[in-house]
Protein backbone atom coordinates (compact mmCIF):
# COMPACT_ATOMS: atom_id res chain seq x y z
CA UNK A 1 0.00 0.00 0.00
CA UNK A 2 1.46 3.46 -0.54
CA UNK A 3 -0.23 5.78 1.24
CA UNK A 4 -2.18 4.23 4.93
CA UNK A 5 -4.28 5.65 7.94
CA UNK A 6 -4.03 4.39 10.82
CA UNK A 7 -7.55 3.32 12.41
CA UNK A 8 -8.37 2.25 16.26
CA UNK A 9 -11.67 0.29 16.63
CA UNK A 10 -13.27 0.42 20.00
CA UNK A 11 -14.65 -3.14 20.73
CA UNK A 12 -16.57 -4.59 23.77
CA UNK A 13 -14.45 -6.99 26.16
CA UNK A 14 -15.83 -10.09 25.22
CA UNK A 15 -15.22 -9.78 21.65
CA UNK A 16 -11.72 -8.56 22.64
CA UNK A 17 -11.18 -11.73 24.04
CA UNK A 18 -12.35 -13.93 21.23
CA UNK A 19 -9.58 -11.26 18.75
CA UNK A 20 -6.95 -12.27 21.22
CA UNK A 21 -6.85 -15.64 19.42
CA UNK A 22 -5.49 -13.83 16.34
CA UNK A 23 -2.61 -12.17 18.60
CA UNK A 24 1.04 -12.91 17.73
CA UNK A 25 4.11 -12.53 19.81
CA UNK A 26 4.19 -9.24 18.94
CA UNK A 27 0.82 -8.29 19.54
CA UNK A 28 -2.19 -8.25 17.16
CA UNK A 29 -1.50 -9.28 13.87
CA UNK A 30 -3.46 -6.75 11.79
CA UNK A 31 -2.60 -9.18 8.86
CA UNK A 32 -5.27 -10.97 9.81
CA UNK A 33 -7.83 -8.48 10.08
CA UNK A 34 -7.54 -7.45 6.63
CA UNK A 35 -8.81 -10.32 4.89
CA UNK A 36 -12.11 -10.27 6.49
CA UNK A 37 -12.44 -6.84 6.64
CA UNK A 38 -11.82 -6.85 2.86
CA UNK A 39 -14.25 -9.29 2.26
CA UNK A 40 -17.17 -8.15 4.44
CA UNK A 41 -16.60 -4.55 2.10
CA UNK A 42 -16.48 -6.20 -0.74
CA UNK A 43 -19.72 -8.14 -0.15
CA UNK A 44 -21.39 -5.02 1.08
CA UNK A 45 -20.31 -3.43 -1.92
CA UNK A 46 -18.35 -0.35 -0.47
CA UNK A 47 -15.27 -1.28 -2.32
CA UNK A 48 -14.13 -2.76 -5.63
CA UNK A 49 -12.71 -6.33 -6.31
CA UNK A 50 -9.37 -4.76 -6.81
CA UNK A 51 -9.79 -2.38 -3.69
CA UNK A 52 -10.97 -5.51 -1.63
CA UNK A 53 -7.96 -7.64 -3.17
CA UNK A 54 -5.28 -5.31 -2.35
CA UNK A 55 -6.56 -4.75 1.37
CA UNK A 56 -6.00 -8.09 2.00
CA UNK A 57 -2.90 -8.27 0.81
CA UNK A 58 -3.66 -10.39 -2.28
CA UNK A 59 -3.98 -10.35 -6.15
CA UNK A 60 -7.56 -10.04 -7.80
CA UNK A 61 -7.27 -13.25 -9.30
CA UNK A 62 -6.18 -14.55 -5.54
CA UNK A 63 -8.96 -12.38 -3.81
CA UNK A 64 -11.67 -13.85 -6.30
CA UNK A 65 -10.49 -17.34 -5.36
CA UNK A 66 -10.68 -16.41 -1.90
CA UNK A 67 -14.09 -15.49 -2.08
CA UNK A 68 -15.43 -18.37 -4.34
CA UNK A 69 -13.88 -20.90 -1.03
CA UNK A 70 -16.37 -19.01 0.78
CA UNK A 71 -19.58 -19.37 -1.15
CA UNK A 72 -19.17 -15.61 -2.70
CA UNK A 73 -19.15 -14.38 -6.12
CA UNK A 74 -16.31 -11.75 -7.29
CA UNK A 75 -18.93 -10.89 -10.43
CA UNK A 76 -21.92 -10.22 -10.75
CA UNK A 77 -23.39 -12.15 -13.85
CA UNK A 78 -27.15 -10.88 -13.77
CA UNK A 79 -30.16 -12.77 -16.12
CA UNK A 80 -30.17 -9.72 -18.24
CA UNK A 81 -25.98 -10.35 -18.82
CA UNK A 82 -26.67 -13.93 -20.11
CA UNK A 83 -29.66 -12.89 -22.15
CA UNK A 84 -27.21 -10.21 -23.88
CA UNK A 85 -24.55 -13.09 -24.33
CA UNK A 86 -27.19 -15.10 -25.87
CA UNK A 87 -28.58 -12.48 -28.36
CA UNK A 88 -24.96 -11.66 -29.37
CA UNK A 89 -24.01 -15.57 -29.50
CA UNK A 90 -27.14 -15.98 -32.24
CA UNK A 91 -26.42 -12.67 -33.60
CA UNK A 92 -22.36 -13.97 -34.30
CA UNK A 93 -23.85 -17.45 -35.95
CA UNK A 94 -26.04 -15.75 -38.58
Amino acid sequence: MTEATVLELVVPVDIAQVLRVYEGPGGADEDRFRVPLAVGLFAERAISLAKAARLAGLTRYEFARLLKKRGLSAYEYTQADYREDLAFVAAAQE
